[in-house]
């Protein structure tokens, strides 16, 4: 992967970004590692401006080094900071990126930045795992899911969530909504259904695991999982018996 060429799970985030950010886009990548994503949304001539953001000294000299090899040390600001602790109010910034990491951790920089961002700001997030728990909080901070993707890449099913921050809105999610996602329960595809029938296929094996580790078949982790499996499989019939 390289600027020119990006993996198949950052082309789809260039692709949203491009699809949902408001004209023109200054983005703030949190997280950026080599800035790849926003130099090959500049060769594109996708955004205007961009901040790359990177906590960890060596990612950092690697998206200085990456930014300054393209030629565009003028029009994207390489920054060393914890989160969009980065980010200004100044900088203008209507779009933010943040992708590879797990749930919890992209709901903390969301959490920690909140003040910083504008009315119609739009979020595109890839999360590595505990998506529910991603999509529970920005329900709750007055995020609007706009669109939802998943991706193949590598073996490994990633999801997408593009969000828009509306204050004065709240979107209320339901369980089902929180787990699969509201734009994906619209619009299930091929790698949906793939993504989810691994999902049941791994869960049924922590599943047996804990089983057999408790004496207790009521044990409320058990109930728990036993629920979390049925809704799985309530959707995966929902979704084959529609296609």
């Amino acid at each position: 992967m390289n600027s020119e060429r990006l993996s198949p799970r950052l082309n789809r985030v260039a692709q949203l970004i491009g699809q949902y950010g408001p004209q023109p886009i200054r983005l703030a990548d949190i997280g950026s590692d080599h800035a790849y994503l926003p130099c090959n949304l500049k060769l594109n001539e996708t955004i205007s401006y961009a901040i790359a953001g990177e906590v960890v000294e060596g990612p950092f000299q690697s998206a200085v080094k990456e930014v300054n090899q393209q030629g565009f040390s003028n029009v994207i600001d390489v920054r060393k900071g914890d989160g969009l602790e980065v980010v200004t109010p100044e900088d203008n910034i209507n779009t933010i990126s943040i992708c590879g990491m797990g749930g919890a951790l992209i709901r903390t920089i969301l959490e920690a930045g909140l003040h910083l961002l504008r009315n119609n700001t739009i979020v595109v997030l890839q999360a590595n795992i505990a998506e529910p728990q991603l999509r529970t909080w920005l329900s709750k901070h007055h995020f609007i899911i706009r669109d939802e993707d998943i991706i193949e890449d590598n073996s490994r099913y990633y999801e997408i969530i593009v969000a828009e921050y509306l204050p004065s809105q709240q979107q209320v999610l339901s369980k089902k909504q929180r787990l699969f996602g509201p734009v994906n329960l619209r619009q299930p595809d091929a790698t949906y259904i793939a993504k989810w029938q691994q999902e049941l296929h791994s869960q049924e094996k922590v599943y047996a695991s804990m089983k057999a580790g408790l004496e207790d078949a009521n044990h409320p982790k058990l109930v728990e999982m036993e629920k979390h499996l049925q809704l799985i499989r309530e959707e995966l019939a929902r979704v084959e018996k529609t296609n």
